[in-house]
């Protein structure tokens, strides 16, 4: 059993073996949210969240494969399709791709009927992006 008096701790609590379990910080996981999607020229939507429903974000992926000189942007936006930031904004040399990631802790919280979007500003300039969270 853990040592309950507070005073008396030093270092790292002592702890309980059954103590030690992670807690889920929320009282329901959701529906687990695992999706990509690319763009060549062009908006893609990753996913929207459901009505009624949040999205806790965990993490994000986004990738290049440049064919041509260009611009790529992975992003947030409202209900209205306004921008309301950027997760990732890159620009790359032909033949010069790569791949970056962030994780959220804790996640980020996305309203419910808001998009997340890939976009890319030129022909043959392919972005991939992709996203992992849950609805709750």
């Amino acid at each position: 059993m853990g040592e309950g008096n507070q005073v008396k701790w030093r270092g790292i609590r002592p702890i309980d073996p059954r103590e030690a379990i992670p807690i889920q910080p929320y009282a329901d996981f959701g529906t687990q949210v695992a999706k990509d999607h690319y763009a060549n020229n062009s908006i893609t939507i990753i996913h929207t969240v459901t009505s009624g429903k949040n999205l806790y974000l965990c993490s994000a992926t986004f990738s290049v494969f440049p064919a041509a000189t260009g611009e790529g942007y992975m992003y947030v936006r409202n209900e209205n399709d306004a921008l309301q930031y950027y997760l990732f904004f890159i620009r790359r040399p032909t033949d010069n791709g790569t791949m970056v990631s962030v994780s959220f802790n804790p996640p980020l919280i996305i309203p419910q009927g808001w998009d997340i979007c890939v976009r890319s500003m030129t022909l043959n300039f392919r972005v991939r992006g992709f996203i992992f969270g849950y609805e709750v």
